[in-house]
């Protein structure tokens, strides 16, 4: 990975494609797993029944949503169609017992009806929102009443200095980010933070800052 072109990169890593596009989703299932389970810990998984993942990547992970509760109905969105296909293949069995579905879209259209969802949960996607508006627009409107929005991504000042960051990223400072949110009638209630060394995507060492928030719909 550390010999792919950042330019090339930062655009495999905002829409996997190809062979190379495989790779790379292979590579986030493991650099992103510490941010997907700071944001599960910050789930109550038991109080909610229709959750949407925003931009899954493969959706290796979209069984964990049912193994922590089994009533619960998962709807994925990415406008990838290698990673609809390899979600698919992986959930086979979520499919066909119409646990999960999966929609390769674009998600400035989500195809669901208003106030659909408990939870919407996008884990380092935000970056990728440009214009942000229309996306968080669509995740306003598929929001129930008091449903939730769980956001994970890593700040500005952790990230910028990546080659990869400087193409086809957006980028936030925690306060910037919550008070996008707030323009949208989305009031955030928790932060949680986790700072760690890891493997970058071009595999140089950093010192990464996850972050998750959870937003509430009133």
């Amino acid at each position: 990975m550390k010999d792919i072109d950042p330019v090339e990169l930062s655009r495999q890593l905002k829409k996997p494609s190809g062979e190379l596009g495989h790779q790379v989703a292979q590579k986030l299932n493991e650099s992103n797993q510490k941010l997907y389970e700071l944001a599960w810990e910050m789930t109550d998984f038991s109080s909610i029944r229709r959750i949407l993942e925003v931009g899954f990547g493969n959706g290796k992970h979209l069984s964990y949503y049912v193994d922590q509760n089994p009533d619960l109905i998962v709807t994925g969105v990415d406008f990838s169609e290698e990673m609809c296909d390899e979600a698919r293949t992986f959930h086979h069995e979520l499919i066909k017992n119409g646990k999960l579905t999966i929609h390769c879209v674009d998600s400035s259209s989500i195809p669901a009806a208003d106030h659909s969802y408990d939870l919407v949960i996008g884990l380092n996607i935000v970056y990728f929102w440009d214009p942000p508006d229309p996306y968080l627009e669509e995740i306003v409107r598929v929001l129930k009443p008091g449903g939730k929005l769980v956001l994970g991504y890593r700040p500005r000042q952790a990230v910028e200095h990546l080659e990869f960051t400087k193409q086809n990223f957006l980028l936030y400072e925690p306060d910037e980010l919550d008070a996008l949110l707030s323009e949208y009638g989305l009031k955030v209630t928790r932060h949680q933070r986790n700072t760690y060394t890891k493997q970058a995507a071009d595999e140089s060492s950093v010192e990464i800052t996850d972050i998750c928030i959870v937003a509430e719909q009133p």
